[in-house]
């Protein structure tokens, strides 16, 4: 199926990641919350080809020359990947960013291509490590900035978490041993892990928790996260050096979870006292090799960064280590490459010059695993090539606008949207269609599956052209001579607007949307986060959801009219609200969540359309025991605060 409209090359957001368009949207929209949105903004997803179309890496043409490191000893072929291990060196660089490097060899680095926020090199964030500065690309400092707990959002029974970790419902405990909250949610202590420690050797205590913290406050909106933390917490302090009291501003059960516990790409970094107090946080680059900064907790100290690469070399007396709460992670370096072209990202993952790339597009990955019998994915060798993304595909509206704002308008685009043949087209036969705008992980299914009855009630997962023409005649509307709705002399459009993470499905909804008569199209215009958080675009294919725990947090989103999608329904948002004091664990969730979603699923304020899928494709030829459908220890995303857990995991293929 071809696409039904091809934008203009200059319109079209191709390097624009999802971080990047959010933060857009959250100025657009001064959202009281935006830090928690640009947080969640994880991977943007490489250009995708057009249905049924070839991509640069299957096609075997070749990507645009992009700068690259000097891998010394390494010879790439396109036709025969190389094994051998040789020895990683790295050009001169300015002195000031660099320190003397070791000889380490290829078997023993990890490398990882592909960081969305650099294209073809790193530019604004070469010499900066504060992770609150706006810039700043994930290229290490989520690995070594380690969090209070981790949460696998893709635990299982069988699999909570790493092999060795303590686990439970996911919870990783890490600098911090435990938590607890008073009985009305509205004071949290949590107890910090012993011997934990910075570094330059200097203890890891509750100061550096409470500094941070009255940082971020201080510095609100500033800083990224600091809205949160201002809107939250109250007061913060340490009674000693292991334990940190929250007084917050309102009940919010799920607030250690939201911040502290790292999962996808949102949490809370604790920075050191010793170092920021005294700082403006607001220009402290927190970068000076030579003073060892970035002073971090992990197993990992910054030795190279430069335009083509950041360097990573493993700390030997990292305090996991010495304390003897985790071995040492075996790769000894980490090397974080920009962002390239997709052909250039598939040939380096094929010829075993990277161990892990960025998301691909379904025919990259496909191309790869066929020409690297090493290379594989979270579902093996079968589509669709990655795991389930928390930002779940939706069409979506402004519903203050007609002739959207009418429920009954927008069910008739519900009933010509053909979910079966959007997975067998965009994502070659696999995936999961979406009834509701929550993601399929794990601690979600159960609410998913417990509104069935509703998405039967109200016909969500139905494909009937004949149901959306019956609807559109008793709105008055019949076809034209093009075989268009139309209405008082005006075709019933549906202009759509969204960038490359959705170019796979959207072409094909659009094809869908014109055999039901609508006068649809899409374009990617660079604006698209300005028209969509200002109220501008008539429709957008978007992620429709932010939740990994419980479905409160996606569903306030839609609360009091919350843009993108301008929906109001006052009993729906009292509702929600009971759901965010309550209790995770409270079998009075799944009771309001069904009261929610009875009165969002009649109403329909978007189309939730399929799973979104993050195609992270990695190389087994050095490095094993990377997590997958089988060993969902966590995803496989390296730019995602959880990659630590991969990196302390992997495996080395001896020889």
């Amino acid at each position: 199926m071809a696409p039904v409209a091809d934008p203009p090359e200059d319109e079209t957001p191709r390097s624009l990641s999802r971080r990047e368009l959010l933060r857009r949207a959250a100025a657009v929209a001064a959202l009281p919350s935006a830090a928690l949105l640009l947080e969640a903004c994880g991977p943007a997803t490489p250009t995708p080809p057009a249905p049924g179309s070839s991509t640069a890496g299957s096609s075997g043409q070749a990507a645009p020359a992009a700068a690259k490191p000097t891998l010394a000893g390494t010879t790439v072929s396109a036709t025969q990947p190389t094994a051998a291990a040789t020895t990683v060196s790295i050009a001169q660089t300015q002195p000031a960013l660099r320190q003397e490097l070791k000889a380490v060899p290829r078997n023993r680095s990890l490398i990882l291509e592909g960081v969305p926020e650099a294209a073809n090199q790193f530019s604004g964030d070469v010499a900066m490590q504060n992770p609150f500065l706006p810039g700043i690309s994930r290229s290490g400092f989520q690995v070594v900035m380690e969090p209070l707990y981790f949460y696998n959002a893709y635990h299982t029974d069988a699999i909570c978490g790493p092999s060795g970790l303590d686990c439970k419902g996911g919870e990783i405990p890490w600098l911090a041993t435990g938590y607890r909250f008073n009985a009305d949610f509205t004071q949290l202590t949590v107890d910090l892990r012993k011997g934990s420690e910075w570094s330059d050797g200097q203890p890891f205590t509750a100061r550096d928790v409470v500094f941070t913290i009255n940082m971020l406050r201080d510095n609100a909106p500033k800083l990224t996260g600091s809205a949160d933390m201002k809107q939250w917490v109250k007061d913060v302090v340490a009674p000693n050096d292991q334990t940190v009291q929250f007084t917050l501003t309102n009940p919010n059960p799920r607030f250690f979870h939201n911040y502290f516990q790292f999962h996808q790409d949102i949490g809370i970094q604790i920075v050191p006292e010793h170092i920021f107090k005294g700082q403006d946080p607001q220009t402290f680059t927190f970068f000076d090799l030579d003073k060892g900064w970035p002073i971090t907790t992990g197993p990992y100290k910054l030795v190279n960064s430069d335009p083509q690469q950041k360097i990573w070399d493993r700390r030997d007396d990292w305090w996991g280590a010495k304390t003897g709460f985790h071995p040492l992670p075996s790769p000894e370096r980490l090397i974080f490459l920009p962002g390239y072209a997709s052909g250039t990202q598939l040939n380096k993952l094929i010829n075993n010059e990277a161990d892990s790339t960025f998301v691909l597009t379904m025919g990259d990955v496909d191309a790869a695993i066929k020409q690297n019998p090493k290379i594989n994915s979270w579902t093996g060798n079968q589509p669709p090539y990655g795991n389930i993304d928390y930002w779940t595909t939706v069409l979506g509206f402004n519903d203050q606008k007609p002739p959207y704002s009418d429920p009954d308008i927008r069910r008739a685009v519900n009933y010509a949207v053909n979910r079966d043949e959007l997975l067998k087209i965009a994502y070659k036969g696999g995936g999961e269609a979406a009834l509701v705008p929550f993601a399929g992980l794990p601690s979600l299914r159960p609410y998913i599956d417990s509104v069935k009855d509703l998405t039967e009630k109200y016909d969500v997962g139905t494909f009937d052209l004949a149901k959306s023409a019956a609807i559109l005649q008793g709105k008055g509307y019949s076809k034209d001579s093009s075989g268009v709705w139309a209405k008082d002399g005006s075709r019933l459009s549906l202009n759509i607007v969204t960038f490359s993470l959705f170019e796979d499905v959207t072409p094909v909804l659009v094809s869908q949307l014109r055999k039901g008569g609508f006068d649809a199209s899409f374009k990617m215009p660079a604006d698209m986060a300005s028209q969509v958080m200002g109220g501008q675009a008539e429709a957008f294919v978007w992620g429709g959801n932010l939740s990994v725990l419980t479905p409160d947090t996606t569903l306030k989103t839609y609360q009091q009219g919350g843009l993108p999608f301008n929906w109001k329904n006052d009993t729906f948002d009292k509702v929600v609200d009971q759901m965010f004091v309550t209790a995770t664990d409270d079998p009075k969730m799944q009771t309001l969540f069904h009261q929610a979603m009875d009165i969002w699923l009649k109403e329909l304020p978007n189309i939730p359309l399929v799973q979104l899928y993050a195609r992270t494709p990695f190389n087994t030829t050095y490095w094993t025991n990377w997590p997958d459908e089988n060993s969902p220890y966590i995803n496989t995303i390296f730019i995602h605060r959880t990659f630590l857990l991969i990196a302390s995991s992997l495996k080395g293929v001896e020889g």
